[in-house]
């Protein structure tokens, strides 16, 4: 039986001193909680993030004989040496991702030049992300010192640390910087600190598109101490200058910059086949010979998303008592909605998602191991089978083999416990039971 919000019970962590952790600029008053207790678990935390990662990178080409994919960093860093040959991204030519991934990217073309050497910006880049992903973890166990106490905190921050596949992608990929710029805004949320919180969340829309879905349900959280007008309105004031700033400009030099952000939603490529899309139309078409085209199941699945959306936009609405764990629950949901139903998909995706569910399954064992079982998944999806089972647009093996088979069998079965995992985690029934419960004491 999982621990009880802090909100409704007071936590029975009884501790000596008071005082105050320094986080990025701020200072957070977390009360009576021993300052040397998190300071301590501060460090174990960085230590085994840090450790997991040295051991993904040991252990992958060793045990597993598989590889480190450098491709994303090799082209990032492609387009840093366009930089330093005078082409301006956006403008003499298009880029696929926002503006504020530039801002690693130039970091690490420093060492680049200084060293004349393109695996100095491989490590560089690395670097950075594993601090941005070191900031994501302080992050996840501040929130938890918010919605738990102590002791949950540190497991939440330790699951995170050890997810051996999320760090394989912070290794390899640049989600680790969006996925950070989102965790710091739902951390200002949590702790009242409401612009700041939609900078944050702007910040990384600006990064990599997809935090910005929590904007809306973080206006409704929000709103439980003010109005959704002046929230919306708030939220406004961070929005349009960024726009403003970092995407107005570039659309009225080169119009077509808005494909950088259409390129995200995937609407130029086609169906990936390690989606749950083409999973489910592989059932229906290839064994069941229906006459469904993977388009068909595609807007099934996007329909299905708008209708989650409408859900969560519903819940987020009517929730009268706004507790953390609940605004939790509706951004995990809300994320991996657009992960799962979605017809382009990177493994990588799972970064975005894996902090909320670190923090939704640190006070139960039983969803911990579930959580492991997923991520043992996503490392057997990628790097493991990538190129001997499928690569982004089809099985590499024939249709009716027996490794088609195994590769289909493989994504049932990952797809099948990240919902199981997810029933667990959000407990939906326990949530519109609360609700109604609010209601009818009002």
């Amino acid at each position: 039986m999982g621990k009880k919000n802090k909100d409704a019970v007071e936590s029975p962590v009884k501790k000596i001193k008071k005082g105050k952790i320094p986080f990025i600029f701020l200072d957070f008053d977390f009360g009576n909680i021993d300052q040397n207790t998190v300071k301590r678990h501060i460090l174990s935390l960085i230590l085994a993030s840090l450790v997991t990662k040295f051991f993904v990178l040991l252990l992958t080409p060793l045990v597993f004989h598989s590889f480190i994919d450098l491709f994303d960093i090799g082209f990032y860093f492609e387009h840093a040496i366009k930089m330093v040959q005078g082409q301006l991204p956006y403008i003499n030519y298009s880029f696929d991702y926002p503006i504020l991934i530039f801002i690693p990217i130039t970091l690490a073309l420093i060492p680049a030049l200084a060293f004349q050497s393109a695996m100095a910006f491989v490590y560089t880049f690395q670097f950075l992300m594993v601090v941005c992903d070191i900031v994501t973890i302080l992050c996840i166990y501040f929130i938890a010192l918010k919605v738990w106490d102590e002791k949950t905190a540190f497991i939440a921050g330790l699951v995170y640390a050890t997810a051996f596949s999320t760090a394989y992608f912070v290794l390899t990929k640049y989600d680790a910087f969006p996925t950070c710029l989102l965790m710091v805004a739902v951390l200002f949320t949590v702790y009242g600190m409401n612009r700041k919180g939609y900078l944050f969340a702007a910040l990384g829309f600006f990064a990599k598109i997809f935090p910005a879905i929590a904007f809306p349900f973080m206006v409704f959280y929000n709103a439980k101490k003010t109005s959704i007008k002046q929230e919306v309105i708030e939220a406004l004031k961070v929005i349009v200058p960024l726009s403003l700033i970092l995407l107005v400009p570039f659309v009225l030099i080169r119009p077509d910059v808005i494909n950088t952000y259409l390129f995200a939603t995937g609407s130029s490529v086609g169906i990936y086949v390690n989606t749950a899309t083409f999973t489910l139309y592989a059932y229906l078409h290839e064994i069941g010979h229906l006459g469904i085209t993977p388009s068909m199941v595609s807007t099934l699945m996007y329909v299905m998303m708008g209708v989650v959306f409408l859900i969560l936009v519903y819940i987020a609405y009517i929730d009268t008592e706004k507790r953390p764990v609940t605004f939790l629950k509706i951004l995990l949901c809300a994320i991996f909605s657009v992960v799962f139903l979605t017809k382009f998909h990177s493994p990588q995706y799972i970064v975005w998602f894996t902090p909320f569910l670190c923090l939704l399954v640190a006070d139960n064992p039983f969803k911990i191991l579930l959580f492991y079982v997923t991520q043992v998944f996503a490392y057997i999806e990628f790097p493991l089978m990538f190129g001997g089972f499928y690569t982004n647009l089809e099985y590499v093996n024939p249709v009716g083999s027996a490794d088609w088979y195994l590769t289909l069998f493989f994504f049932t079965i990952q797809y099948a416990a990240l919902l199981v995992l997810m029933y667990y985690v959000i407990q939906p029934w326990e949530i519109v039971q609360q609700i109604r419960k609010n209601h009818t004491e009002k």
